[in-house]
């Protein structure tokens, strides 16, 4: 979104002060520019609400159960809804959306991909991430965000002229939706449904916080390099522990010389990539050990005489 990232820019140069000190700077700015107040207000207030923009009392409400990389965040969402509130109707009405609830929706995502650009500049994170071969612990550190915030802001990396490795991003539960999809390249991903189990995104669960690398081919054959790991949501009390989640980054196969995480695997090695589908429905793999599902749109043949290595699989 070109227009977006433009008002981003003048959004952050109109903020002002050191990537380090962007709350401070982020509260001054709604307070001078569109007298709006923030207040971090504690969980007995909102007890279901991270943040309220109160529009009518000029007032930003953040729950305490937000860590300081998510208040910026939504510091900067505010901040797109009071900027370029024009920009964001125009972007909505190109897109056709006709239902009023996929407008809304739609809002919503093009304030977060405006509060993603501002927290993250498009040429100094297109800079970084080349400089340290993608490596996004190092990118979250420098400008203060999540390591999800900087995967996703990875996705929209492709600028004419400026392009960086054009990846697609899934976030997943534990119960294997996808909760959460973005994509600049070739690689199909489900509309519904969850992931394919031989894929290793699931066994991030398994080790919190560690990345987990892994070389996949798609039915079509074409192949692509994931990292997965695992990201905590804001927990607001005991009864909502274990938010986690997790996020998978993936791209081409023929980019991998530019990802860091890539290095330690023999890249000349063929047998490297696992062989995945979208998901089990639309999967047409035959003797498949993990199949959960009868395909929609293949018949697999059944023979009473004989058991495959699944039970949709003679």
């Amino acid at each position: 979104f070109p227009a977006l990232e433009a008002a981003a820019d003048a959004a952050r140069a109109a903020v002002g002060g050191r990537q380090d000190d962007i709350y401070s700077n982020l509260k001054r700015h709604l307070s001078n520019g569109f007298d709006i107040s923030v207040q971090v207000v504690g969980l007995t207030e909102m007890t279901d609400t991270l943040r309220y923009f109160d529009e009518k009392e000029g007032r930003v409400l953040l729950s305490e159960a937000l860590d300081q990389i998510n208040r910026n965040f939504q510091l900067a969402h505010v901040l797109a809804l009071v900027s370029c509130s024009d920009l964001l109707e125009e972007l909505i009405k190109d897109a056709g959306i006709e239902s009023q609830i996929g407008r809304a929706r739609c809002r919503v995502e093009l304030a977060n991909y405006f509060s993603a650009a501002v927290l993250m500049p498009y040429d100094p994170v297109l800079q970084l991430a080349e400089d340290t071969r993608y490596d996004i612990d190092r990118i979250a550190a420098t400008f203060g965000v999540s390591f999800e915030q900087a995967c996703q802001r990875l996705t929209t990396l492709q600028r004419k002229g400026a392009q960086g490795v054009p990846f697609f991003f899934l976030r997943l539960d534990k119960a294997g939706n996808v909760t959460k999809r973005f994509n600049a390249t070739v690689f199909t991903l489900a509309e519904q449904g969850g992931s394919c189990p031989v894929w290793n995104i699931h066994s991030a669960f398994a080790a919190p916080g560690v990345i987990v690398p892994q070389f996949v081919e798609l039915p079509d054959a074409g192949q692509f390099f994931t990292i997965s790991r695992t990201t905590d949501r804001p927990v607001v009390s005991r009864h909502t522990q274990d938010r986690r989640l997790v996020v998978t980054l993936g791209c081409e196969r023929s980019h991998v010389t530019r990802i860091g995480y890539a290095a330690p695997f023999n890249l000349e090695d063929s047998e490297i990539t696992a062989k995945i589908g979208i998901n089990c429905h639309i999967c047409a793999r035959h003797s498949c050990s993990q199949r959960a599902h009868q395909p929609l749109h293949v018949n697999l043949p059944v023979d009473a005489n004989r058991r495959g290595s699944t039970r949709y699989e003679s």
